[in-house]
């Protein structure tokens, strides 16, 4: 590079469709049972610092009354355009557990590393909430409502 010259940095590129392949503890009184999550969907930039991720997942978890399989229809997740990048999210669907089909919801939130290189790696920690009742927010007794997951994935 010569003197006066300006160094061009090649335009910024969101991921486009990716795959998303992770594990899950999922901590419970005196045993951390583990889980997975299968995530799919397309990352587009939404401007000048952040990326947005809309897609599906599918994740399925050890409990200590059975196992819990939550299938979010929609998911969206906000990333920070950066190397290293901040990232939240949540999704919405389906869930499969103690013999019930309930409405449920996640919200996570986490880093990930290699943002912008073809396979980041991601930590998390991600609350899940099950809805039990139209007219309370409450499940019957003996019914688990919440769960709060660690997880470390790749991002392909």
């Amino acid at each position: 590079m010569k003197a006066g010259e300006t160094l061009t940095l090649p335009p910024r590129t969101a991921k486009g469709f990716n795959l998303l392949v992770s594990g899950m503890l999922a901590p419970e009184r005196d045993r951390v049972p583990f889980g997975f999550l299968l995530g799919g969907g397309y990352e587009l930039p939404a401007g000048p610092d952040f990326d947005v991720n809309l897609g599906m997942s599918f994740e399925r978890l050890d409990s200590t009354e059975g196992s819990v399989t939550l299938v979010s229809v929609v998911d969206g997740t906000v990333l920070k355009a950066a190397p290293t990048a901040v990232f939240f999210g949540g999704g919405v669907g389906p869930m499969f557990s103690f013999g019930n089909v309930r409405p449920a919801a996640r919200v996570f939130g986490g880093v990930e590393l290699f943002h912008q290189r073809a396979v980041p790696v991601q930590l998390a920690l991600e609350l899940i909430l099950k809805v039990c009742d139209d007219s309370s927010l409450k499940c019957a007794a003996g019914e688990k409502q919440t769960w709060l997951t660690g997880r470390i994935g790749l991002r392909f």
